[in-house]
């Protein structure tokens, strides 16, 4: 009354094939793609670049940088320190980000009314080179955006993250983790 649609020759000849090497062309895409992997802590985004190495067998590894911690609701600024101790050019450094400076000046001769080239040393003892251009001035200082970073971008992710983790480490303690459902 019922026949089978498939013959069982047929079916005998599947087989499943599991390859462990990556396609040459797939491959080739890998180790030159830029990838971004984002995690959710409380109320902040943590964007990890992501990149493939391949060792002298061709077999990839993954490689994490240190993310860029972003507030999605926009009230704690972690990078923002009381003391960075940070001097360079007739400024001190009042806070940093990946994006922005804040800089109070240290001498009456000290300006910056277009975009310049600044360089300074972070307490972690990285160097940083970056093109900035200010935004806005005050009494209590002046605001710019980093335009370029020349040198050290990085280090500076790698020094704001090391901040966060410090000054929020209850976010990265395993019951935390936990609560919030979220894995090793």
């Amino acid at each position: 009354m019922f026949e089978p649609s498939q013959s069982t020759a047929l079916i005998n000849e599947t087989k499943l094939t599991v390859q462990t090497s990556i396609p040459e062309g797939i491959a080739h895409l890998l180790g030159q793609a830029k990838l971004t992997l984002l995690a959710e802590v409380a109320h902040y985004q943590l964007w990890f670049p992501l990149q493939f190495k391949t060792d002298e067998l061709g077999h990839f590894s993954t490689v994490l940088a240190a993310p860029e911690v972003i507030d999605t609701k926009g009230t704690q600024r972690s990078w923002r320190l009381s003391e960075l101790n940070i001097q360079s050019q007739g400024f001190c450094i009042e806070s940093i980000s990946s994006t922005g400076i804040f800089l109070k000046s240290t001498s009456i001769n000290s300006e910056l009314d277009e975009l310049q080239n600044m360089q300074f040393i972070l307490p972690n003892e990285a160097a940083i080179s970056l093109d900035i251009e200010p935004v806005r001035h005050s009494e209590c200082g002046i605001a710019a955006k980093i335009k370029h970073i020349h040198h050290g971008k990085e280090q500076l992710r790698a020094y704001l993250f090391e901040v966060h983790k410090r000054e929020y480490s209850s976010l990265y303690q395993l019951e935390h983790r936990q609560e919030l459902g979220l894995s090793n």
